[in-house]
């Protein structure tokens, strides 16, 4: 990456740095991604730049360091999402288990021989709601990955209807 910006800074094309120095182009471009390069081109390329080849070693293996860090932190990203994820599944299930709890000790006593039938089905209909509404929310029966999903097969139909 640092060998980038020096060329750029210089307006050189990659191929312009290929001749200058004497290296191959794609040994250029393993350079500009921070790939690991040899030390004769570490040379080369810092004889072209006018700047000292620890330095080129330096900036390179720091953006190279750079280049890790977000992907330990993606993965600590995606750590706390998937654990939030189970939690929220884990206080649905809680939820889903307390209201049936409440439900049949509410319906036992209060049953009379259908009595209270309408205002124990209510019930019924008022804890199934919610149920289902927090079930829908944790599950995301259509979200993102639901959305992609029929995207893809709307794109596959396209494709066939084309050929």
């Amino acid at each position: 990456m640092y060998v980038k910006s020096l060329r750029q800074k210089n307006n050189w094309s990659q191929e312009q740095l290929a001749q200058l120095s004497g290296l191959n182009i794609r040994t250029i471009q393993r350079a500009e991604k921070g790939e690991s390069v040899g030390v004769e081109t570490l040379k080369a390329l810092a004889s072209v730049f006018n700047v000292d080849i620890n330095e080129l070693k330096s900036k390179n293996h720091c953006e190279n360091r750079s280049h890790e860090i977000p992907v330990e932190f993606e993965r600590e990203k995606l750590e706390k999402a998937a654990k939030a994820e189970v939690q929220s599944k884990k206080e649905f299930y809680l939820l889903s288990f307390f209201l049936l709890g409440v439900f049949i000790l509410f319906f036992v006593p209060n049953y009379n021989g259908g009595e209270n039938l309408g205002a124990l089905i209510s019930c019924a209909i008022s804890f199934a709601l919610i149920i289902g509404a927090h079930g829908y929310i944790v599950f995301k029966p259509f979200g993102e990955k639901w959305e992609k999903k029929k995207i893809k097969q709307a794109m596959d139909n396209y494709e066939k209807e084309d050929s």
